[in-house]
């Protein structure tokens, strides 16, 4: 058996609590003989096991520290977030890009720089309209599992915009002549971005 010991740091006493129940509620780590002791601003991680298991376990722990570490960066208004953690968060996949171009339409800045979201939009908004496009993205799947990235961009975005379902958004894009449907296959007529603009609401 190989005991291993991790000492981890935290801003107050209150978020290294907060820090072990993140990593607690990882997977791997709840079933595996781990132990936590706070002290002040520290956590004391100790994880027992046969020694394939507490390196795997250990990976887990630094892993969720590190993702732990950038969530609570972000909510301080770092201005930036891995797409990974943010759609963690949200807890269902959206496009990405529908959601940088949905921030620059409320008249933020926002990017898609390699695999992070860069922006100066609060995080709580950020969040929020992520949540939407993911609920839109979701109804579009059900009935377009194969429609392309760029069409549930725009069509995702609009339907957000608009406030209507994602089906009805798509077919008003489709009698506007911004996508053509033809069975499984829908395609944008254009860039999504400039039809996006063109046929959202003022």
């Amino acid at each position: 058996m190989t005991e291993a010991r991790i000492v981890l740091h935290c801003r107050r006493p209150e978020e290294c609590i907060e820090l072990v129940e993140y990593i607690t509620s990882q997977r791997g780590v709840a079933t595996a003989h781990v132990s936590y002791e706070v002290r002040g601003r520290s956590i004391i991680v100790r994880v027992y096991g046969p020694g394939v298991e507490v390196a795997r376990v250990k990976s887990i722990v630094r892993k969720a520290f590190t993702e732990w570490r950038t969530a609570k960066a972000w909510e301080r208004g770092a201005g930036r977030i891995p797409l990974g953690l943010l759609t963690k968060r949200v807890g269902k996949p959206f496009i990405s890009d529908a959601l940088a171009e949905m921030l620059k339409i409320l008249g933020y800045r926002a990017d898609i720089v390699g695999d992070e979201l860069v922006t100066d939009a609060p995080p709580s908004l950020v969040e929020e309209v992520a949540t939407g496009l993911a609920e839109k993205l979701r109804e579009l799947n059900v009935f377009k599992p194969k429609a392309s990235r760029t069409a549930k961009a725009l069509i995702t975005a609009y339907a957000f915009l608009t406030g209507v379902g994602a089906l009805q958004a798509m077919s008003e894009l489709e009698e506007r002549g911004a996508i053509i449907v033809e069975g499984h296959r829908v395609v944008p007529r254009g860039e999504w971005r400039a039809l996006l603009r063109k046929y959202s609401p003022p």
